[in-house]
Parts: structure tokens; C-alpha cells; sequence
């Protein structure tokens, strides 16, 4: 993996995750993990201002949205307990 990533999507641009569904990628963060070491993630955002934090390698399970502006999918509590994106702290 590269030392620089340059995300593929655009902030406000519509994105489909393989498993959470339909989202908006506002960006790219770097985090680090409660073990120190930092890993750069995409982020989403979902509705009601839920949002998830995809790492770069992760990027694979991503794909850009074409078609008409639609509503974005809906989290809920079972995407904490079935998400593979749990090794870092949320942020605040």
C-alpha cells in the first residue's frame, strides 16, 4: 500500500458498501488504533447522521452509486455488533 492514498470517489459523491448499503464518502481521516498505530479510512455518512470508517484496504467492498439521487441506507445497532471495523475507537 502506498505511503499517499488518493481515494477513487469525490466528498458528496454517492457510494455503495457490500454490506451496509447505499452512503455519501465526505472524505478520507487517519486514525489511530488503540494499539498505535494509525491507518488511513474512508469515511460514509448514512442516514440520521450515522457515519462508518472503511480502511483503505477495505476499499475493494466500495463502489461509486450511478443513478438517481436516493435516500440513504439506515444503520442500526446490528451493524456495531457485525461490523469487521472494530479494532479502532470511534471518534468523538
Amino acid at each position: 500500500m502506498p505511503a499517499e492514498f488518493t481515494s477513487p470517489f469525490l466528498p458528496g459523491e454517492l457510494v455503495l458498501h457490500t454490506t451496509h448499503g447505499l452512503s455519501r464518502y465526505t472524505g478520507t481521516r487517519q486514525m489511530e488504533g488503540a494499539d498505535g498505530t494509525t491507518t488511513q479510512f474512508l469515511q460514509l455518512e448514512y442516514a440520521q447522521g450515522d457515519r462508518i470508517f472503511v480502511p483503505v484496504e477495505h476499499i475493494g467492498r466500495l463502489s461509486k452509486y450511478v443513478g438517481d439521487d436516493v435516500t440513504l441506507a439506515r444503520l442500526n445497532s446490528e451493524v456495531q455488533r457485525r461490523s469487521p471495523y472494530s479494532r479502532f475507537q470511534k471518534p468523538a
